[in-house]
């Protein structure tokens, strides 16, 4: 299983690379793209630099926030439980950057490799979905606390409600409709048999999750702030490419449309090929940010950077772990 996910990973870097490869093509074949090509050979040297930098930041964010919910799993599944647990999460950044889904590409690689190493499919799943919903989190609550202040002209943007109000709105409707659905899953987890399997394992994992979640909130644990850090450094290298090129939009614009067009990072394609490119170009027009050209060649030099930091850090992290893993069950094998 572990070469599949490494032959999985490694085509998954080729069409990266595939990617970009004809992502410049295409910009040096259209004319009316050859503005945004011009201006990506002028980046600023020092501000893409910052970006990789905070990239970097976004990952360590992510690594902070993964101990904080797997770290007594990764400790109870071995030996070298904290060297597990950050090689894991920059395994999942890795195949988070070249398939989509919101990231559940990722936590179904933690979710084997613990369940490799004898963790309880209950466990795996409640935490599962604990981590998906901290960082689910931090994109809601920004988008109402940005959004609203937005609509109504307290921060500098557009007060369009389509592109402020009803996403917030949305958000605050997302954010109920996931303790109703908790709640309600968690009453029929009681109601059924314990030995109805899958059915109750999906039902408990996902009120214990949820409810988990409100609980880690409260509980103020500093790690919490990962699922921060993984969001805001992240937004702040989309402000960072923008910057490279001379241009200096408000960071609540940068932020709102960062958090409206990468929605489209649901779309189940590798990396969110052209989807995610697309939203962001879009949502960043509707905000005003001008000339296109250089929203276009930005928007490609952010893709670059938050594609390959991850998948590069994350690829030899998940080498690392395989070679662990083999180590492991070698020794195991001898003993026996």
């Amino acid at each position: 299983m572990l070469a599949a996910q490494s032959r999985s990973l490694r085509n998954s870097l080729i069409s990266l690379a595939l990617f970009f490869a004809l992502l410049a093509a295409l910009l040096l074949a259209v004319p009316a793209l050859d503005a945004a090509a011009d201006r990506i050979a002028h980046a600023s040297v020092a501000w893409t630099m910052a970006g990789v930098l905070l990239e970097i930041l976004s990952c360590l964010g992510y690594v902070a926030l993964f101990d904080l919910v797997f770290g007594r799993l990764t400790g109870a599944a071995g030996t070298g439980g904290r060297s597990l647990g950050s090689r894991l999460s920059l395994a999942e950044l890795a195949v988070n950057s070249v398939v989509s889904v919101s990231g559940l590409a990722g936590i179904a690689l933690g979710a084997w490799v613990l369940r490799a190493r004898g963790v309880s499919v209950e466990r795996i799943a409640r935490r599962s979905v604990l981590i998906f919903m901290l960082t689910s989190a931090v994109n809601v609550a920004a988008v109402a606390l940005i959004g609203l202040p937005m609509w109504l002209g307290l921060l500098p943007g557009s007060e369009d409600p389509l592109l402020t109000l009803l996403p917030a709105l949305a958000a605050l409707a997302a954010v109920a409709g996931t303790l109703a659905l908790a709640a309600w899953a968690r009453r029929r987890a009681r109601a059924r048999s314990r030995n109805e399997g899958r059915a109750v394992v999906t039902l408990t994992a996902l009120s214990g999750g949820v409810f988990d979640a409100l609980a880690t909130i409260r509980a103020h644990d500093p790690r919490l702030l990962g699922a921060v850090g993984y969001w805001l450094f992240d937004n702040l290298v989309l402000y960072a490419c923008l910057r490279a090129f001379g241009h200096d939009p408000s960071p609540a614009v940068v932020a709102m449309a960062y958090l409206v067009g990468m929605l489209a990072n649901s779309v189940p394609v590798p990396g969110g090929f052209l989807a995610v490119e697309g939203g962001l170009v879009g949502m960043l027009l509707a905000f005003g940010v001008r000339p296109a050209s250089v929203v276009i060649a930005a928007v490609v030099v952010y893709r670059a950077i938050s594609l390959w930091v991850p998948a590069v850090i994350g690829s030899i992290a998940f080498l690392g772990l395989r070679g662990e893993l083999s180590r492991q069950a070698s020794a195991a094998a001898s003993a026996d």
